[in-house]
């Protein structure tokens, strides 16, 4: 909890009340490599806060191919946003990619605090604002570059998450095969 805590005191000023808001609405959990924190077709409405580790956001195919959405490690959100704020079931998984802790709102206790603290709701905009903006760069890169330009981009984007994540989870993230981040890979580093 206090990692969440120091999080928004860089943010705002956190009263006795605010924290005891807080400690009352928030659990903690504790997620093993490969374990899945929600599975999809769940009606969980859930905001997931990264303490340590690192979390992933995919979506499985009928035919069992994975499409990785996002990546989340310290400090970072991660949910299911179309479950979150709609009344659809979910139709991605987040597992943990490592040992990992988590800390966890439901949206409903999300909206009461909004009510009670104004403040938070205005912070979480911000963050959804550049959610949507990176988001946005995601879908152009995805739509207009090569698979040497995303992987390039990713490198510069994420450096932390190449030396933790799977090569096959990372060449889902950029919609690519393993065999053509492999080649990517080798060809940078005989440049």
């Amino acid at each position: 909890m206090k990692e969440l805590l120091d999080y928004f005191k860089n943010l705002v000023s956190i009263s006795p009340e605010i924290e005891n808001k807080l400690n009352e609405i928030v659990k903690e959990r504790n997620l093993v490599k490969g374990e899945q924190i929600l599975a999809d077709n769940s009606s969980k409405k859930e905001h997931i806060f990264v303490v340590s580790g690192c979390l992933r956001s995919f979506y499985k195919t009928e035919d069992g191919k994975e499409h990785t959405l996002q990546f989340a490690i310290k400090n970072w959100w991660i949910s299911d946003y179309i479950t979150l704020y709609t009344d659809k079931k979910s139709i991605v998984s987040i597992e943990s990619l490592t040992h990992s802790k988590v800390l966890i709102i439901d949206n409903s206790n999300v909206e009461k605090f909004y009510q009670e603290f104004s403040q938070f709701e205005i912070i979480q905009r911000k963050n959804f604002e550049k959610r949507i903006a990176a988001l946005q760069k995601r879908i152009l890169s995805l739509l207009a570059l090569t698979a040497a330009e995303k992987y390039s981009q990713f490198i510069e984007d994420y450096t932390e998450f190449e030396k933790i994540i799977p090569n096959y989870q990372i060449a889902s993230y950029l919609g690519i095969t393993p065999q053509s981040l492999s080649r990517i890979r080798k060809e940078r580093i005989k440049n």
